[in-house]
């Protein structure tokens, strides 16, 4: 017969993929960087992290890209 195992509520796993192609905490991270510019997450700046991130940055990366575009 079949043992009687009592079942485990995992959590569910932080990775999970959003629509944006972002995981929650790398979304969490942006927005709070975010209070730090005019715009929030309207502003050019982190339009640019967004788009550099969804392509496969890390926030460090994406950040460093998008202060030299500012900079333009």
């Amino acid at each position: 017969m079949y043992s009687m195992k009592p079942k485990v509520n995992m959590p569910k796993p932080k990775m999970i993929k959003k629509v944006s192609g972002l995981t929650e905490k790398q979304m969490d991270k942006l927005r709070e960087h975010s209070k730090l510019h005019k715009g929030g997450m309207r502003s050019k700046h982190m339009r640019n992290m967004v788009k550099f991130m969804k392509a496969g940055d890390s926030f460090t990366k994406a950040h460093n890209k998008a202060k030299k575009l500012d900079k333009m």
